[in-house]
């Protein structure tokens, strides 16, 4: 009986790390973006084959992000206005674009 309660609250222990991690990290984020400014994201993908792009530098006006493996990027504290977005291959393996 008392191996059977332990693997219960093993279980039970994995199940709540990543909900109390995941508040935690959505706490720590609202902490650190200031409300006034916005938040520029996406996804980077090949046109020909939609494969997500990796090492993707992103520029709005001075405000960067960089591509994860996943192709997506993150910026945040971006003031209200109107910004072209550069998206540029440091690897040479893809053309610049700007938005």
């Amino acid at each position: 009986m008392a191996t059977e309660d332990k693997e219960k609250e093993k279980k039970a222990a994995l199940i709540v790390l990543p909900i109390g991690l995941g508040a935690f990290l959505l706490w720590w984020f609202r902490k650190r973006v200031d409300p006034n400014k916005a938040i520029l994201y996406g996804l980077v993908t090949d046109a020909e084959t939609d494969a997500a792009i990796a090492d993707i530098d992103v520029n709005c006006d001075g405000h960067t992000g960089k591509t994860n493996t996943e192709g997506r990027y993150v910026i945040t504290n971006i003031p209200p206005g109107t910004y072209s977005v550069t998206f540029t291959d440091p690897y040479g393996r893809y053309q610049s674009a700007v938005v």
